[in-house]
């Protein structure tokens, strides 16, 4: 009797082992090509993609710190525009980039053996990648100049990290359905979106110098809820109780269930 329950169970596992042994090898695949894709067969492509991004957060960084030598909060400037710019990259690029997918992967899709679902997840797994990457430059250039770029409290501050990854792949899962559905132009909306948030997150100045009217409209940003998140984690003037992390992980949840919907139902759209 027990050889009739375990022979089974055993050919379940045997077959569950081989199903992840095949995904892991597609998916391996599938990384190497979309990178060869989008950076060519050198490493100079790749480093490219990665001070993209990069020059984006000190372009910002340094725009801020000419015009304003004194920190509204805090002491050091360069820190306080550094937790406003760095969600909006964080949760800009994978966004922007999912979106892509496709465009730049479509050969792919001749290959039975891929679907669109792994073209999808790969491209996760790199922009996840890329923004570690790029925090991680981020944070070492600007401790060359002698900020302490530590926060008080690491714990909250990569939780806020990780909300902003997050939330930027889900918009992104989000806009590679949308745009198999209305086409590239909608990819120009999402960058516009993303801008008019950027601009009514606070990135630029403190939550108690924005006109109580406007505030009120801001608490409805996720953007402005993750810079908020994030600077709680450095300045202790910041209450972490009125962030609204539920804001963040509904956007972000929502977005990426509809996203994973739309490649369910649409998919014959991303072979056209």
């Amino acid at each position: 009797m027990s050889m009739a329950i375990d022979s089974p169970l055993q050919a379940r596992w045997t077959r569950l082992g081989e199903q992840l042994t095949s995904f892991r090898r597609i998916m391996r695949a599938v990384l190497i090509q979309d990178m060869r894709t989008r950076f060519g067969n050198n490493h100079i492509g790749y480093l490219i993609a990665i001070a993209w991004p990069l020059s984006h957060m000190g372009l910002i960084t340094l725009v801020y710190l000419v015009r304003m030598t004194i920190a509204p909060v805090g002491d050091s400037p360069a820190v306080f525009v550094g937790t406003g710019v760095t969600p909006y990259i964080l949760c800009f690029y994978p966004g922007r980039m999912l979106a892509m997918t496709f465009q730049q992967n479509r050969q792919l899709l001749n290959i039975p053996a891929i679907q669109p679902l792994h073209l999808i997840f790969g491209r996760c797994i790199l922009e996840t990648l890329n923004a570690v990457i790029v925090l991680a430059l981020f944070i070492f250039v600007v401790s060359l100049f002698d900020v302490d770029v530590m926060p008080a409290d690491l714990g909250e501050a990569s939780k806020a990290v990780a909300a902003a990854v997050f939330m930027g792949i889900g918009l992104g899962l989000l806009n590679v359905v949308m745009c198999a559905i209305l086409g590239p132009y909608f990819l120009i909306f999402f960058i516009l979106v993303m801008a008019g948030l950027y601009v009514l997150s606070g990135a630029y100045l403190p939550q108690h110098a924005i006109p109580p009217d406007l505030r009120e409209y801001m608490a409805y940003n996720p953007l402005a809820q993750l810079v908020e998140w994030l600077r709680s984690a450095y300045y202790a003037s910041y209450d972490l109780e009125l962030v609204s992390k539920s804001l963040v992980y509904w956007v972000g949840g929502i977005s990426l269930m509809l996203g994973l919907l739309g490649e369910r139902f649409l998919r014959g759209r991303f072979f056209a």
